[in-house]
This record gives structure tokens, C-alpha cells and sequence, in this order.
């Protein structure tokens, strides 16, 4: 490049760097009201609660949790006057557990919202986030929330309530549990791309049914996380489904954990415990449909369900505490793992059943999932470099086998091979094209200068083939020497010009003293030509090529 044009470039770019820079400088000080306030403004004190019509208490605070009382069926009123400071005021963010929530703004009812729950017997547990468009008008005016609980370990909870713009309460949401979403998704990415390596590059490794399992494994987690955040309810608005989607996870986990500990780790319970674990798909199968015919609820069967595999959890680490005192040392990595997971079953059963203030522990939670999949993966990953390793070992040995190492082409056992596979066709259906050539003159060679010049001959030779039949045939050294050339398929209008350059190439050869002269035959197989199998093509080749060493002996050239 022109050093004056260099310049000149460089000049340029240090130019337009500094006008960013100081673009963005001067717009960072300009004073703009905002589109939308970056922070949702949450209203935790000044309410009044009335319960059954009731007053109870004038500066109530959230979030809260009701000890005294117990609410389920009951009607509980929150009130409290929008505050008038608040820029961008024309949503409200609810966070309840509560089976119907009515919003009034002077008494005008903007909000309602019924679960209906009890037409199909069923019940949610958690909470649910309510989006309630107030308008700019709202600011100063009275506002009441009324519930109604059906869960008695929910009714007396209270969480947060927010006002501001939408977004602004979008993104609050998102700081409060938005790990968990990212958690979620990320690990579902991790189960995508795995079962992706799993049915194409580990389709025929001996991994493939431990990696598949643990791509299993992940699915479940990812699930897990995913149904059990606040966050997903931005996406998917029925909780319902995502308790489903939770307790999918929870039936699926004990088959693809035990199938990844069977296929991984070979204990020796693993005819048993592969029996076992079908108790839950089946189970979930069985509950599904009992819940569909109003029989029972998910919600009936949570709590034992989370036991039973807890319980069955404590099996499996228990026969594989066996197999590693045994000798086993690779179960050590799956107990590390496996920790990590039940501290996250239990994590969640704590959840459950202490108040509203622990579901920030949620992270905690999170991280002992990603944890456990980490070393699961990490151990996945180390079989299948172990397995590259002694595949590459393997297939440098059989090319060894396979090559010549003077020339560096395919050998005679490549040469035999390949001709076997061309026999076991059961019909040959397109052209095949096969020349041998044997290099003239090569004894006198070695007697007159040496072994090293014969062996430097027939390096050249091979070069010049290879150069020749690139992309058209592949080329072996199938004697001291003598080498051969295959062309399957063979596209019959290039073989035959390749064939007249080398012939062409040869006669020049026979007539020039310093370059190294080839005698050489060639056949061509056509599926209606008089040669019928690949034999009859070598042997024809072969015959030629005697033929025109003879010839050339004799001084006579074609």
C-alpha cells in the first residue's frame, strides 16, 4: 500500500473516532424528560386493609404475611390513594397468590381477573404478576384491590405492588428473578446443542446414549427453571401450563438421570433401577389422566410426588456410593453432581413451604442446577476426547497399514481392499476406469547409482501420478514398482482425455533420456461393455501394460 494513502486512512479513522466521541459527549449532557422512567416506583406503605368489610388496619406495609387470620374464601380490600409525584403513571403491577384480583380506580373498576379455578378442581401454587393499565389520569385518585384466596397457604401473603410505566415494571420484574429465566434458557440451549452432537457426530460413538441422556437431563432442568420463573409469565401467561411444564420436569428427570448413570457408569443395579424409574413416566401418565377426569389435581399429588423422587434420588446415590467404594471412580463426578441436585430439590421443598421472602434464594437454586449440569457435561465432554484420542491413534495405525512410506501413497492391502469392496457390489452400475503402470528401468537405476536415487525415482513418479489423477481416481503403489489407479465412478468422456494426456506424455518420455519413462495399460468397465467384473478390467490393464513394456524394450513405442 501507498505509505501517503496509509496516512491518510489513518488520519481518517482517528478523525471520525474523535467526532463519536465528542457527538456522544455533547448529547450526554442534554437535558430530555424521559420516554419512560427506568425504575418502577413501589407503593409498601400507607394502605388500609379491610377484610369481610372490616377494618383492620390503617398504615398497612408490604410485603406482608397475615399470621392471625385465616383468609381463604374471604374478600380482602387494599386502598390507598395514588401518590400525584410520580412521573409516567399509567401502570400497576400486582403480584399475588390470589384467586381473583378486582382493581377500582374511584370506584370504577379497570381491572378483574378469575382464575375459575374450581370448575376443573384446580389450584395454583405460586403467584401470579398482574398487568393493570391505569391511565395518566390516575394520579391522586383512590385505589382499591380486591382478592379473594382459595389456598390457605397463600391467602394470608401479601407481596408487592407497583406503579409506574410498563416497562419500567417489565424490567422490575426482570431484575427480581430474571437470572432464573436466563439460567433456564441457557441450559435448554445447552440440551438443544448437545442432543444436535448427539445425532450426528456422536451418532455412532459409544457416548451417544450417555450424551443423549444427558441432554435429557437438561431438558428437565432448563424446564424446571424455566416454569418456575416470574419471568416466563411475560411469554407464556397461563400459569397452569407452566405448572405442567414443572411437573413434566419432575416425572422425566429420574428416567434420563438413570439412563445417563447406566449407559455412563454401568453399576450393577442397573437392570433393577432401569425397572424403577419407569414408575414415573408412567405415574405422570396415569395422574394426567385422572386429573382430566376431575379424580384429583397436579396440586393433590406435588408434595408426595417431590418426595417419592427425593426418596428414589437417595436410591440411586446410594448404589452409586456402592459401585465407587467398589472400584468404580467414575461415579465420583456423578456424586459431586448429584449433590448438587438433590441441594436444589431440597432448595425447592423449602420454597414451598417457608413465606414469600425466601423466593430471592431462588439464585441459590439456580446456580446448584447449573452446577450439577456443569459437572455432568464436563464429564461427557472428557469421554468424548478420550474416544477422539483413541479414535486418532486407531485410524494413524490403520494408515500405516494402508500406506506405502516411501511414496506416501495407498498400499497394496489399500489396493486389495478396495478391489474387494468393488466385488461385493452386487452389480455394477457406472463406469469404473483402472491403469497400472510400472516404471522402466528402475533395477539399473539402483545398480549404477543406488537405492536412494531408485527410492528419490519413484517419489517423483508418485508426485506425477498424483498430480495426474487428482480429483479424478485415487492412486497406490501396489509393488517395487509398479502403482495402480481406480476411478469409481468414473465419468467416461474425462477418463478417456486424462488417458490420451498420459499416453501423449509417455511417448514424450520414451525420447528424452532425462526424465523417467512409465509403461502403462488401462481398461475401462462399462455396465454393457464385454469386461464384466473389476477382474476382468485389472487383468486387461495389466496384460496392456506388459504388452507396451515389451514394446518399449524392444523400441518400438505407441
Amino acid at each position: 500500500m501507498n505509505p501517503h494513502r496509509k496516512i491518510l486512512q489513518t488520519i481518517g479513522t482517528l478523525l471520525f473516532i474523535l467526532i463519536v466521541l465528542a457527538t456522544l459527549l455533547d448529547v450526554s449532557n442534554m437535558r430530555l424528560e424521559p420516554i419512560w422512567e427506568t425504575n418502577a416506583y413501589r407503593l409498601d406503605d400507607g394502605w388500609t386493609l379491610m377484610i369481610e368489610g372490616e377494618q383492620r388496619q390503617t398504615d398497612f406495609q408490604l410485603p406482608t404475611v397475615l399470621k392471625s387470620d385465616r383468609l381463604t374464601g374471604k374478600t380482602v380490600v387494599l386502598s390507598r390513594t395514588i401518590p400525584d409525584d410520580v412521573h409516567h403513571l399509567n401502570s400497576l403491577m400486582i403480584r399475588t397468590s390470589q384467586k381473583s384480583v378486582e382493581v377500582r380506580v374511584d370506584g370504577e373498576r379497570v381491572y378483574l381477573y378469575h382464575g375459575n379455578l374450581d370448575a376443573r378442581r384446580l389450584k395454583i401454587l405460586g403467584y401470579l404478576n398482574h398487568f393493570v393499565w391505569l391511565g395518566d389520569q390516575a394520579k391522586g385518585k383512590y385505589l382499591e384491590i380486591i382478592t379473594v384466596a382459595n389456598d390457605p397457604r397463600t391467602s394470608e401473603t401479601f407481596y408487592d405492588v407497583y406503579i409506574g410505566s410498563r416497562v419500567s415494571q417489565i424490567v422490575a420484574l426482570l431484575r427480581y428473578d430474571g437470572f432464573s429465566f436466563l439460567f433456564g434458557l441457557l441450559i435448554l440451549l445447552t440440551a438443544a446443542m448437545v442432543s444436535l452432537l448427539t445425532f450426528t457426530l456422536f451418532r455412532k460413538l459409544e457416548i451417544r446414549k450417555s450424551a443423549l441422556a444427558f441432554a435429557g437431563i437438561e431438558f428437565c432442568a432448563g424446564l424446571w427453571i424455566i416454569s418456575g420463573s416470574m419471568s416466563t409469565q411475560l411469554i407464556i401467561h397461563n400459569q397452569l401450563v407452566l405448572l405442567v411444564f414443572g411437573l413434566v420436569a419432575m416425572f422425566l428427570l429420574p428416567y434420563f438421570l438413570t439412563s445417563f448413570v447406566i449407559n455412563m457408569y454401568h453399576v450393577p443395579q442397573s437392570k433393577l433401577l432401569g425397572r424403577i424409574v419407569l414408575v414415573f413416566p408412567f405415574g405422570f401418565i396415569v395422574i394426567s389422566s385422572l386429573q382430566l377426569m376431575g379424580i384429583l389435581t397436579y396440586y393433590d399429588i406435588l408434595t408426595p410426588a417431590a418426595i417419592i423422587l427425593l426418596s428414589y434420588l437417595v436410591l440411586l446415590i446410594f448404589f452409586s456410593i456402592r459401585a465407587y467404594l467398589r472400584g468404580n471412580s467414575a461415579v465420583k463426578q456423578f456424586l459431586i453432581a448429584i449433590s448438587c441436585l438433590v441441594a436444589s430439590v431440597v432448595g425447592e421443598l423449602v420454597l414451598l413451604l417457608l413465606p414469600f421472602m425466601t423466593l430471592l434464594n431462588a439464585l441459590v437454586l439456580n446456580l446448584g442446577i447449573v452446577t450439577f449440569g456443569t459437572v455432568l457435561l464436563r464429564q461427557v465432554l472428557v469421554l468424548v476426547m478420550k474416544f477422539v484420542e483413541r479414535k486418532g491413534k486407531e485410524e494413524y495405525l490403520l494408515s500405516l497399514a494402508h500406506s506405502d512410506g516411501l511414496t506416501g501413497l495407498a498400499n497394496r492391502r489399500a489396493f486389495d481392499e478396495r478391489m474387494d469392496e468393488i466385488r461385493e457390489r452386487k452389480k455394477l452400475l457406472h463406469p469404473i476406469g483402472l491403469m497400472v503402470f510400472d516404471v522402466n528401468d528402475l533395477k539399473m537405476l539402483n545398480d549404477k547409482e543406488g537405492h536412494a536415487a531408485g527410492d528419490a525415482l519413484l517419489r517423483e513418479v508418485a508426485r506425477q501420478l498424483s498430480r495426474w489423477f487428482s480429483g479424478t481416481g485415487d492412486v497406490y503403489r501396489i509393488g517395487g514398482d509398479e502403482f495402480a489407479m481406480i476411478c469409481d465412478p468414473c465419468n467416461s468422456a474425462s477418463y478417456e482425455s486424462i488417458r490420451k494426456e498420459i499416453a501423449s506424455d509417455m511417448l514424450v518420455r520414451a525420447t528424452d533420456p532425462t526424465r523417467f519413462s512409465l509403461a502403462f495399460g488401462e481398461a475401462l468397465f462399462t455396465p454393457n461393455g464385454e469386461l464384466t467384473s473389476i477382474d476382468d478390467v485389472f487383468a486387461e490393464a495389466d496384460a496392456r501394460m506388459y504388452r507396451h513394456k515389451m514394446e518399449m524394450k524392444n523400441g518400438f513405442v505407441r
